[in-house]
């Protein structure tokens, strides 16, 4: 593959990655908001019972995939990068209508045997009633993961951005609305589930209508296609369960050893990691398809490149942002749950700090050996990760409470990256480039101390004055610093101001006219902020004498 096929499939990674920035931005906020919202409304105690309710429909969400939410990316897209546009469109029907009869069941059983669950697993069995109620959104949850799945495999992410925003909308409206009448817990739950419903139909709905009715003569049975969706998904399934298992776990660990309080707590910090979504969604998930499209054999050294590359642009969003988190914590937490959830911004510090892995390429190498079909290395991290956090999780909770369910946390995201990256460099020849990650987390930290002396001298009280100044002056000091200490290059100004250039949107690739104008706007705006700060960057490279 040329350097310019290479670079064009980048910039279709990175419009990608602007639609989801985009609908992963406008819902995340809108359901940062709402979850805001109903935490106050309900308080600690309530709010931790809230996040003990999800816990066990979440986990048999993952349990129900059987690995279609990564089939429905991978063969669809692979099928129409070979023009094969009907057997992309079979796949994705088949995939849907398999998970959708998996997910039924696994209703059925959460639904069932909601009494022995909140009693036995959670040790709370009033919370029997809020289960049976919960339960629905195993089904609903795998109708929207199934049509945005597919939507990114087509290259068609304006449609995961649209049906993200229905749902965030939705949820951040009903969810508090319900609770104010007061239906408390109740009331919740249900603005989850209607929310998730009404987003989930209208992606369906788009999906079957445009994207998955060929009736295309095929020679390959029903049968045959469900072991290919199965013999990719499968592998990909078990490793997801095993990383997926760790979040209900951990709520369940925090059941045993913790308070109510304290479990709302730290659930309104875990919030946080919803927020640093924003950067890292886009990010991740387009280049799971990017990197899907490359051929392992015959393009091992751009496969190299571009996973270091992405190591390298990964850590200069996500280190930064991870060091903000920390620096704010205090006035992220009072401005937000307010001064009630007193353990919060103790929790927020390890919570963010677990987005420093992004310098060793955490966020990259699921992605990437995802793409290349390293199903079996995927499976054996989180073999790991589960290893780890099941022993070092209660543990650690018997010695230092929520503390230490965070500090496992962090240790079993640590050692399957450490393993997955040097499985990565063993057989792709590709490493990060841990220098450049260091100069990065210098720059962040330099950026840091003016803001901590700001925050530390109590010039501008506590909340959003302290946020909005401290964030515009931690931001231009993170750009002057990063150059002059060598965490970019002129290379990367030149990268980024090629793949940033983002292809225009063309009206034959979505019927809405709104779409395509909100598109265009945002690109205009992105365009602009890009070249002003890619510009600066020169200028003190230029300056500093750098190449």
């Amino acid at each position: 593959m040329s350097t310019d096929e290479l670079t064009t499939i980048a910039q279709k990674a990175a419009r990608g990655g602007l639609f989801l920035f985009i609908g992963n931005t406008s819902s995340t906020v809108i359901l940062a908001v709402g979850i805001i919202i109903v935490a106050r409304l309900l308080g600690p105690f309530d709010y931790g019972l809230y996040t003990l309710t999800l816990a066990i429909p979440t986990l048999l969400v993952a349990l129900a995939d059987v690995g279609m939410n990564y089939a429905l990316v991978r063969l669809p897209a692979r099928a129409r990068a070979q023009g094969d546009q009907a057997r992309a469109n079979r796949l994705i029907r088949l995939g849907f209508l398999f998970k959708l009869a998996v997910s039924t069941p696994a209703f059925l059983i959460c639904y069932v045997g909601s009494t022995v669950i909140a009693t036995v697993v959670l040790d709370r069995p009033e919370l029997a009633p809020f289960i049976q109620l919960a339960s629905l959104m195993i089904v609903f949850q795998a109708i929207f993961d199934a049509t945005n799945s597919a939507f990114i495999g087509q290259d068609l992410m304006q449609y995961t951005a649209a049906t993200q925003i229905i749902q965030a909308v939705l949820k951040g409206i009903l969810g508090p609305a319900l609770v104010f009448i007061g239906l408390g817990i109740t009331g919740a739950i249900s603005g989850y589930l209607l929310a998730l419903a009404a987003a989930g139909a209208t992606g369906a709905s788009i999906l079957f209508s445009r994207y998955a009715r060929s009736s295309t003569h095929t020679t390959d049975s029903a049968s045959t296609r469900v072991h290919e969706l199965l013999a990719y998904g499968l592998p990909l399934y078990v490793a997801n369960i095993l990383s997926v298992v760790l979040t209900p776990y951990q709520n369940i660990v925090l059941a045993h050893f913790v308070s109510n309080v304290e479990i709302g707590n730290f659930a309104a910090s875990w919030t946080f990691t919803t927020l640093m979504a924003i950067l890292s969604y886009p990010i991740t998930t387009a280049m799971f398809p990017m990197f899907s499209k490359m051929d392992p054999e015959k393009q091992k050294e751009d496969l190299a490149r571009g996973f270091v590359l992405a190591v390298k642009y990964t850590s200069l969003l996500m280190i930064p942002a991870s060091v903000a988190v920390m620096a704010f914590s205090r006035d992220l937490i009072h401005l937000t749950f307010g001064p009630g959830y007193a353990s919060a911004p103790q929790y927020l510090l390890l919570v963010s700090a677990q987005y420093l892995l992004a310098a060793i390429g955490s966020m990259v190498v699921g992605s990437f050996l995802s793409g290349v079909a390293e199903t079996g290395t995927v499976v054996k991290m989180s073999c790991i990760a589960l290893a780890v956090y099941l022993a070092l999780a209660p543990a650690l909770a018997l010695l230092w409470g929520a503390y230490g369910v965070l500090v496992a946390y962090i240790l079993s995201n640590a050692a399957p990256a450490v393993y997955g990256i040097r499985q990565i460099s063993r057989k792709y020849d590709a490493r990060p480039e841990l220098r450049a990650s260091g100069r990065i987390l210098l720059a962040a930290l330099v950026a840091a101390v003016p803001v901590i002396v700001l925050i530390g001298l109590h010039l501008t009280g506590v909340g959003l004055v302290n946020l909005v100044v401290g964030g515009l002056l931690y931001l231009f000091v993170y750009l002057t610093v990063a150059p002059i200490v060598g965490a970019v290059d002129r290379f990367d100004v030149a990268n980024f101001g090629t793949i940033l250039s983002f292809v225009p949107l063309q009206d034959r690739e979505v019927e809405n006219k709104l779409t395509v104008r909100v598109y265009k706007l945002v690109t205009r705006t992105a365009a602009a902020l890009t070249d002003s700060v890619l510009d600066y960057e020169a200028r003190l490279l230029s300056a500093a004498g750098r190449d």
